[in-house]
């Protein structure tokens, strides 16, 4: 099969590659990929501002169908739609593992980055990883699985919205990108109305966030920003604002925006130091708080939205492309001029 490879550490070092057919061991699973996006975090491992083991088949949001089963797998069938979670080990025994943060435990390894993952023709994992696709959840649209729990961990899981339980009345999600646009979305099934902030190269992704539903966008640079949103808020102001364009600019906006003892949110990567005016934690009395990848449980959550409608992540896939075209893809999702950009072996 050709695989998209990381083949030593430093800038730049991704190689097509020809690799064998994986089989499973007792206990795992292989599905044929269907589609795998490119992430934020194949830019940095591109660009060596992130951490993985070369040689490794890069790409980790990933969806397909299986169609070879290890011996004592039950429950799963040839042919299933499926995607995976990405955490394949951890030490099981320190106090993240114990609580059920595996996302944490500092002996984490992750699909795409210590074990070959998902810009392949097939991706082998433990069947514990598998998670069956709702009916009407295309191949593409599962390949979003793994963004959306991201997304789902940070907003419900780090800093506890939920529709039954507390949720500000607005939320401020600052870059219409794919996180930021799957971010608006859980925000709004944990029952905040949402307010979008963009700038004006984002017009295709404002396009897509009203095909989404959400109508309060703002360019933050034609607008005066705090006046427009006490203007959407009847003057109440945010409680919470998400940081998912991976920008310093777009965090130091978050914390202007937040009201007193607010919340921010950081989702986005910057791959380096960042300069941000922090000076207003301490006057505003905000919380900032970080949220890294996924957990079991928001693998969980992220399927119901998905299969509940209340998350529809089909129409961020913009871009499908083949394998073989991965550095246009590659260059086309470090543009930010759309959604996401999948790769189809």
């Amino acid at each position: 099969m050709k695989a998209l490879v990381k083949t030593q550490t430093g800038p730049g070092n991704l190689e097509l590659q020809d690799r064998a057919d994986p089989t499973p061991g007792p206990g795992e699973v292989v599905f044929r990929v269907g589609a795998t996006g490119i992430c934020g975090t194949d830019l940095h491992i591109q660009d060596d501002e992130y951490v993985v083991v070369p040689p490794v088949i890069i790409g980790h949001e990933t969806a397909g169908t299986i169609v070879a089963i290890g011996d004592g797998v039950t429950g799963l069938s040839l042919g299933d739609r499926v995607t995976a979670q990405t955490t394949i080990s951890t030490c099981g025994s320190c106090s993240f593992c114990e609580s059920g943060l595996l996302n944490l435990c500092p002996q984490r390894r992750w699909l795409g980055g210590h074990v070959d993952g998902g810009f392949a023709g097939y991706v082998r994992v433990p069947a514990a990883n598998i998670l069956l696709l709702p009916p009407h959840v295309t191949i593409e649209a599962g390949a979003l699985t793994e963004p959306l729990a991201c997304c789902v961990h940070g907003i419900m899981e780090v800093i506890g919205m939920h529709r039954d339980g507390w949720h500000p009345p607005f939320t401020v999600v600052s870059g219409p990108g794919p996180i930021g646009l799957l971010c608006a979305q859980v925000a709004r099934a944990a029952g905040s109305v949402v307010i979008i902030l963009g700038t004006g190269a984002d017009a295709s992704r404002f396009a897509l966030a009203r095909e989404l539903g959400f109508q309060d966008l703002i360019d933050v640079t034609r607008e005066n920003v705090a006046d427009v949103i006490r203007e959407h808020t009847g003057g109440l102001g945010v409680d919470v604002a998400i940081e998912a364009a991976g920008a310093p600019s777009s965090l130091d906006g978050c914390l202007s925006l937040a009201n007193r003892r607010g919340t921010v949110l950081q989702i986005g990567l910057y791959g380096r130091p960042a300069p941000v005016s922090v000076d207003v934690l301490v006057l505003k009395e905000i919380t900032l708080r970080g949220t890294f990848s996924s957990t079991p449980s928001s693998w969980i959550t992220a399927i119901g939205l998905m299969g509940s409608g209340h998350v529809n992540t089909l129409p961020l896939v913009t871009q499908v492309r083949p394998l073989e075209d991965w550095s246009a893809g590659f260059d086309a999702a470090r543009a930010k001029g759309e959604g996401k950009i999948v790769l189809t072996p």
